[in-house]
């Protein structure tokens, strides 16, 4: 989970040109599927926007 948030923070980062803004994101595992077999994956929720503590 915290790999995920590493690696959505680096892409935000780059596309805003700036490592100076933070995201709001929320990461949780998922580790079953509907009829009870093992499905291990993340889900991810993130704003739509970035934070710049600055202004």
């Amino acid at each position: 989970m915290v790999l995920a948030e590493a690696c959505l923070s680096e892409l935000i980062q780059a596309h805003f040109k700036t490592d100076a803004c933070e995201i709001a994101v929320i990461v949780f595992i998922h580790t079953h599927s509907r009829n009870g077999n093992y499905n291990f994956y993340l889900h991810v929720i993130l704003t739509e926007s970035a934070f710049f503590p600055s202004n």
